[in-house]
């Protein structure tokens, strides 16, 4: 044998033991998934769906590329539920979940309700395109088979029917364990308390009648959840239709609608925190303080005197002088509700009890959890037929961040509607 043909026969041998060994430990793996993150899984609807990682307080490569792979293949099961009707996104979810993990209950149960929100809405909200935007927060290795990964996420979302205009939803923050058994990884806890989690979490606890139920119980209580849902959204539908009829009266400062709109835009934010804290404090639950900052821009009075007020001149509540502290009414949704249906014909002037045909700009949607607002949004856009007749509302609002959101899209047992009027010495 020539020395040429050994030398060849050499060399192949070696590149394939190059291979061979290249492929057993693959030392590019978890770069190479990185990269082409994106590629892996099916999709899961037909709506086009992106995801950024933004600068964040902890370096997610520091996270296992499975927990990264997961977390993203879990908000792109919800953001297609949320907006493409035909998305079967349940399977998807379960195979994340370590078996019997109630926090797997709660999120089927967002799941199911993002749908049927999708599905009962007068207009068709079907998404064309959404970008989610994710800061990881803080991530923390338990063991060598387990790590607690905190993130941040928002959205911002067209919808094929809304054309040109931006709807953006979030800030939540998550918190995810992620625990790896034989070999694989799976999710063994989820927390967030904002938006459809939130929403999802005490509607099934409140059916199972406990603050922790056991999976049995929430097995059983997302049965009933899912069967309401649909005659949940069909009611909030037509309280948004329903046209209404009727005259108001002027007040002596009519209610400035497109400047209370304007300041709803320049401190509401789905990308960032954004908050007006050089005049106003920040609240763990910021809604109502946010809508009565957007009405106040709009009037420029507060009402200081009586048996029902509406002020913020500082944090803490005063009932006795009129220019210090401030009122429960402009910090909470329930105690707004009651100031509006209770007090002298003097003040902020507000109407309760409205149908969604009387709603405009700049006036006030409360969410219900049972008897109980939980948020408020402020209307910055309306949605109309080829008639004029209103199908559903943009909203705007803090907390968590929705900019011109569909409010039929919003995770409630039922909306309250509340009318600006003005204000009246």
């Amino acid at each position: 044998m020539s020395r040429r043909v050994v030398f060849f026969l050499s060399g192949a041998v070696a590149v394939l033991l190059v291979i061979a060994l290249l492929v057993f430990f693959d030392p590019f793996g978890e770069a190479f998934d990185r990269v082409f993150l994106q590629q892996e899984g099916s999709a899961v609807g037909n709506v086009e769906f992106d995801i950024v990682w933004r600068d964040s307080r902890a370096d997610i490569s520091a996270a296992p590329t499975e927990a990264v792979r997961m977390t993203e293949r879990y908000f792109e099961c919800f953001y297609s539920a949320w907006g493409d009707k035909e998305a079967d996104c349940e399977k998807v979810l379960t195979e994340l979940y370590a078996d019997s993990c109630t926090d797997c209950l709660y999120d089927l149960g967002a799941l199911a309700s993002c749908a049927s929100r999708l599905k009962g809405s007068a207009i068709d909200l079907t998404a064309e395109s959404t970008r989610l935007h994710l800061w990881a927060d803080n991530i923390v290795e338990i063991n060598k088979d387990g790590y607690i990964l905190t993130v941040r996420q928002s959205s911002e979302t067209v919808f094929k029917s809304l054309k040109g205009i931006l709807s953006g939803e979030g800030i939540y923050t998550h918190t995810f364990i992620f625990e790896r058994y034989n070999g694989v990884w799976f999710i063994t806890s989820h927390q967030c308390e904002g938006g459809v989690w939130y929403y999802s979490r005490q509607a099934l606890n409140a059916l199972c009648g406990q603050s922790a139920p056991s999976y049995g119980m929430l097995y059983d209580g997302l049965k009933l959840f899912r069967a309401r849902l649909g005659q949940t959204a069909e009611e909030i539908s037509g309280v948004i239709t329903a046209k209404g009829y009727g005259s108001f009266p002027e007040a002596d400062i009519r209610y400035n609608r497109e400047g209370a709109v304007e300041y709803a835009f320049r401190w509401a934010s789905a990308v960032r925190e954004t908050r007006n804290t050089a005049q106003w404090s920040d609240y763990d639950n910021d809604s109502g303080n946010f809508v009565s900052q957007c009405i106040y821009s709009g009037v420029g009075k507060m009402d200081t005197e009586g048996i029902y007020i509406w002020k913020w001149f500082g944090e803490r509540v005063n009932y006795d002088i009129p220019d210090k502290g401030c009122s429960m009414s402009w910090t909470t949704p329930d105690n707004f509700w009651l100031y509006c249906r209770g007090h002298e014909r003097t003040g902020l002037i507000t109407y309760t009890g409205i149908s969604g045909g009387q709603l405009e700009k700049g006036d006030v949607v409360q969410l219900m959890l049972g008897e109980s607002a939980f948020a408020q949004v402020i209307v910055t856009d309306t949605v109309t037929d080829r008639s004029g007749n209103k199908l559903d509302f943009l909203v705007t609002g803090h907390d968590s961040d929705l900019v011109n959101y569909p409010l039929s899209l919003l995770n409630c047992d039922g909306i309250r509607l509340i009318k600006i009027i003005g204000f009246t010495e």
